[in-house]
């Protein structure tokens, strides 16, 4: 079977250093600098930029206008070498900017299927994990962590060095301070745990027993009671994914929603 060729418009201007596979379409006004690695049917839509250590993988939508790679905005980054890494068919829409990390042989990823919307900012040392999604104009600080299908909807910033779990759902134009438990949904300015992600949960086919003992691992840890989470953690790989994750904490757990505290948002589904 014949391999598509790669297409590069004419107005593009790519390094010859840079490494493109068959199938990779370059779109108008294209810049691509050298050491720089896209895998096969990767698509750059016009005016996207990709800087020196980026990698791409397979069957990714970048632009237009994205910027992959770009030097991070911290005083420590003295111009070491480090990479960007978006790994396959991951979309970085229109005006998406991901910078590169701080610290030689460091790294700031975008897991395989996630979605990054337009104008949102991935800063350098960030770990996205796999098919997130990050909604427009989201900001994430350096050393951020998003867990594997997690969702941060609009307007929405993230500290640095703060982590929000994998299966959280994080409400529009809220800010986390501090890390988000996996499996919930919180928001607010500083955001608050609220409840689970119920609608998220059983969009991922996370049901009976299985989200029985994420609730009372939820549960546990709203009212302190470590003994019960770690009495969970011997039967559910989810509640030990939750006390490890709060064990782990660096920048401690975001406080819970008594039901007192005002909302600029009513706890939806």
């Amino acid at each position: 079977m014949q391999e598509t060729p790669t297409h590069i418009h004419p107005s593009a201007v790519v390094d010859p250093r840079a490494e493109l596979a068959p199938g990779v379409v370059i779109g108008a006004f294209v810049v691509i600098e050298a050491d720089v690695v896209i895998a096969k049917d990767t698509v750059l839509f016009p005016g996207t930029i990709v800087h020196s250590g980026s990698r791409i993988g397979a069957n990714c939508r970048l632009g237009p206008y994205a910027i992959v790679g770009g030097e991070p905005m911290d005083h420590r980054f003295q111009g070491e070498p480090s990479r960007t890494i978006i790994e396959d068919a991951v979309t970085l829409k229109d005006f998406v900017t991901v910078h590169r990390a701080t610290g030689e042989g460091e790294k700031t990823e975008v897991g395989r299927g996630s979605l990054v919307m337009s104008y949102a900012h991935i800063s350098h040392n960030v770990r996205v994990g796999e098919e997130c999604v990050i909604t427009t104009s989201s900001q994430l600080a350096g050393h951020c962590e998003v867990g594997s299908y997690a969702v941060l909807s609009t307007n929405t910033v993230i500290h640095q060095y703060c982590r929000v779990g994998s299966y959280a759902m994080f409400a529009a134009t809220s800010a986390a301070l501090q890390d988000i438990l996996p499996f919930s949904m919180a928001g607010g300015s500083p955001a608050l745990h609220i409840r689970l992600n119920r609608v998220g949960l059983r969009r991922r086919e996370v049901s009976n027993e299985r989200y029985r003992l994420i609730e009372k691992a939820f549960r546990a840890l709203r009212q302190r009671d470590f003994e019960a989470l770690e009495a969970l953690a011997g039967t559910s790989e989810d509640a030990k994914a939750m006390r490890d994750f709060q064990l782990s904490s660096k920048r401690g757990i975001a406080k819970f929603w008594d039901g007192q505290q005002e909302l600029r948002y009513p706890p939806y589904e």
